[in-house]
């Protein structure tokens, strides 16, 4: 437990090994310096914080300051490996679609997963079939691109299906939809 589990896991879900940390940093922080004038204003009030976070670099353990954080580092992840990102925690369960690029370019889709659990750990999930996928984020339905707006489409059985399943785990036990049911 040295607080790069985050990165780590990262590596893992792109096929890597997990030693390759500091590769993802590396890459993560590039991502953020190249295109800093876009997620200045995607990251706003946590730009600074997400670039701190991406500049350590030594195999000791990392203060929390130094973890990726979680939905907030899912631009620069989504972006940097053409990835989709599904990050489930008990505060927040999002998806990260790509900002500019459009579903199209990038067959086939590649998703990792990751699951934030005991407030101090990442760890890498695979999820196959077709599983619910959480609400993508605010960021990402206010600066995709016109292109990357079908990203949406492409997902919207799973990105119902979970807010689907979320709407039934509102109700009260024994609650009836009289509505439902034309009452």
């Amino acid at each position: 437990m040295d607080g790069n589990c985050g990165f780590r896991s990262l590596a893992v879900a792109l096929g890597l090994p997990e030693q390759e940390w500091l590769t993802i940093h590396h890459a993560l922080l590039t991502e953020s310096i190249q295109n800093a004038n876009v997620y200045i204003n995607v990251l706003l009030g946590v730009f600074d914080e997400i670039q701190e976070s991406l500049k350590w670099s030594k195999p000791e353990f990392a203060s929390r300051r130094y973890w990726m954080q979680m939905p907030e580092t899912g631009p620069l992840i989504v972006n940097a490996f053409g990835v989709i990102v599904v990050f489930i925690s008990l505060g927040a369960s999002v998806t990260i679609f790509l900002l500019w690029t459009s579903p199209e370019f990038l067959l086939p889709h590649r998703v990792v997963s990751f699951v934030f659990v005991n407030d101090n750990h990442f760890v890498t999930v695979e999820l196959n079939g077709g599983y619910p996928m959480p609400t993508p984020t605010w960021y990402w339905s206010k600066f995709k691109s016109q292109d990357a707006a079908a990203w949406e489409m492409w997902y919207k059985p799973r990105l119902d299906s979970y807010t689907n399943w979320l709407e039934s785990r509102r109700q009260p036990p024994g609650f009836v939809d009289l509505d439902k049911y034309g009452l």
